[in-house]
């Protein structure tokens, strides 16, 4: 009964014969639907293809013996005729063990984005196609959405149907394979990584739903930008993520990364700043990409401060951009942030070394965020309102829903400085501060940064003079 399947010659009885069909799915790991007469001997030639050798030791097992030519009856066999119903079913099920062997497959990881704003749906179509390209992730992304309506429509049912975040993200297309979801804990249910994308304020009540539903051995990656703050200091977005999340591995994805861009495809790296090895490889796999290049670091902690301090420096840019006193100005008040971010983050994290700084996540994401970033637009503007708009307003009117983190950040940064009488060696972020929260004059951070360190024991720091008033002086 076997040789029409595999081109050998089996003589047995018209009862293995009848009992074919059934081996066929046991092999596939489908169900018990006999094959359509006539194409049975090819159909099922493809089935026991692979396994041919272990079928051959089993029949062996059972007494039975094979030839090449079709015609040949196996010798000695009608002696055990009476047994051969006995050793057909042990036969069909050792065959049936084996091909479970051979057919099952390692649980597909299964990754869910928690979040689908501005960034969570730029780097959505980055993991879409890698899990749809890499075979040890499950194809389908789920992204957890806050349900709004949008012209009359759910944005979950608008992203599920047009393939397009309309509200944060408008105009690039989405993979099929990125699936909005209402519903947070049907979102990250059974989930293995959970990449959160979403403003930290929100964390605690939703990791407090997450924890019931994710898988055992869930990581998680942090895209979040921000840093909170205790009684003893900084306390980062991985570590409260960890903590909420019952001591889950959390890493950092940090870097120069525009939305936008990322979105339209231009070239772009980014860091992984990871502490186990193990989940340092399974998110390279899912975020690397060619117009998406992923550096890695061990290091959580570096990587993720200087993402949250970048946000205040990038304050003081747009200070300058407002004043318009140009590039010279602006390239010393960079150069300078990137100085105290240095010093702040060692100081609270004595393991982070210098090479960090020099990754994506440090100089890089840096100067992308003080010229292109949301902070660095804000308070351009802020110092082009005079006094007149709080930032508050100015996050209402120009960010269309997103969140500042600069000046969220610089509150907490200043509080610490100021507890532990470390304002002076920060003058920047002092000015900052000040500027933005205490009605300071934004010409006050240069007569800060200038005078920073000078011998002079006078520091006198001349009226400046903007570059849109010596335009009008030129013009004259």
């Amino acid at each position: 009964c076997l040789s029409a399947a595999s081109g050998f010659s089996v003589a047995g009885s018209v009862h293995a014969r009848a009992a074919v069909p059934s081996l066929v799915p046991a092999l596939r790991g489908g169900s018990s639907v006999p094959p359509a007469s006539g194409g049975f001997s090819e159909a099922f030639g493809r089935a026991l293809g692979e396994a041919r050798g272990h079928v051959g030791r089993m029949l062996g097992s059972c007494g039975l013996c094979m030839t090449k030519d079709p015609n040949e009856e196996v010798k000695d066999l009608s002696h055990r005729s009476e047994n051969l119903s006995t050793s057909r079913d042990k036969m069909f099920d050792t065959i049936t063990k084996t091909s479970s062997h051979l057919h099952k497959k390692k649980a597909l990881r299964k990754v869910a984005i928690v979040g689908s704003g501005n960034f969570a749906s730029a780097v959505a179509p980055i993991i879409g196609r890698n899990c749809e390209r890499l075979a040890e992730f499950d194809s389908t992304v789920k992204m957890w959405v806050f349900e709004e309506q949008v012209d009359g429509r759910n944005l979950s049912e608008i992203i599920n149907t047009d393939h397009e975040n309309v509200k944060y993200l408008p105009g690039i297309t989405l993979p099929n394979n990125i699936v909005a979801v209402p519903d947070v804990a049907e979102a990250t249910s059974d989930a293995n990584v959970l990449v959160f994308c979403m403003p930290h304020q929100f964390l605690g009540r939703i990791c407090e739903t997450i924890k019931e539903h994710h898988a055992p051995d869930c990581i998680a990656v942090s895209l979040i930008k921000g840093v909170e703050f205790d009684d003893k200091g900084v306390v980062l977005i991985s570590s409260m993520l960890s903590k909420q999340l019952g001591g889950m591995d959390v890493s950092v994805l940090m870097g120069a990364n525009l939305a936008w861009e990322i979105a339209k495809g231009s070239f772009c790296e980014t860091t992984i700043g990871y502490g186990k090895a193990s989940s340092g490889a399974i998110l390279k796999d899912i975020f690397d990409d060619p117009l998406f290049r992923v550096g890695m670091v061990q290091d959580v902690s570096g990587p993720e401060a200087c993402g949250a301090l970048k946000n205040c420096v990038a304050l003081g840019a747009g200070f300058c951009d407002g004043m318009e006193l140009g590039d010279n100005s602006k390239g010393a008040i960079i150069r300078i942030g990137l100085m105290e971010m240095k010093k702040f983050v060692q100081s609270h994290f004595p393991g982070v070394k210098d090479e960090t700084f020099f990754q994506s996540c440090g100089v890089a994401d840096l100067i992308v965020t003080c010229y292109g970033g949301r902070n660095r637009r804000c308070a351009e503007a802020f110092v082009k309102a005079g006094g007149t708009k709080t930032f508050e307003d100015l996050e209402e009117e120009l960010l269309n829903g997103q969140k500042l983190q600069g000046t969220c950040t610089i509150k907490e940064v200043y509080k610490i400085l100021e507890r532990d009488n470390d304002l002076d060696e920060y003058p920047l972020f002092a000015s900052i501060y000040r500027i933005a929260f205490q009605g300071a004059p934004p010409e006050s951070m240069i007569g800060s940064v200038a005078c920073y360190n000078s011998n002079s024991e006078v520091c006198d720091i001349p009226e400046m003079v903007t570059a849109g008033e010596l335009n009008m002086a030129e013009a004259q």
